[in-house]
């Protein structure tokens, strides 16, 4: 996981499970010239989700996002990245849904 603290990640809670929302406030403390890409990763590199964000420095961008649905099929430590430029940062949360737990490569 990485950690620059231009850009600074932080969630509600760690745990969460099927149609639990995620609130992911990001903020900037250093001034970007560029948008910056949020990307939720599955614990195999899939990519879930990706949106742009503002990067207004000294502001904090919300981003708010549903757990569960086809892409989600895999219990395990989910990655958030945040990217601007060169500069990374990263955080990670942990979801578990009952009925991936036979069969999780089957989405439906």
């Amino acid at each position: 996981m990485k950690t620059d603290s231009r850009i600074v990640i932080s969630i509600d809670k760690q745990f969460y499970s099927d149609n639990d929302e995620i609130r992911i406030h990001v903020w900037f403390n250093h001034n970007f010239y560029t948008y910056a890409t949020l990307t939720i990763l599955s614990p195999t590199g899939i990519k879930i989700d990706s949106s742009g964000l503002k990067t207004d420095v000294n502001t904090t961008e919300t981003f708010a996002f549903t757990c569960g649905g086809q892409f989600m099929f895999e219990n395990g430590c989910y990655t958030i990245r945040v990217e601007c430029d060169n500069v990374v940062s990263e955080t990670m949360f942990e979801y578990y849904n009952s009925k991936n737990r036979f069969n999780p490569r089957v989405i439906k």
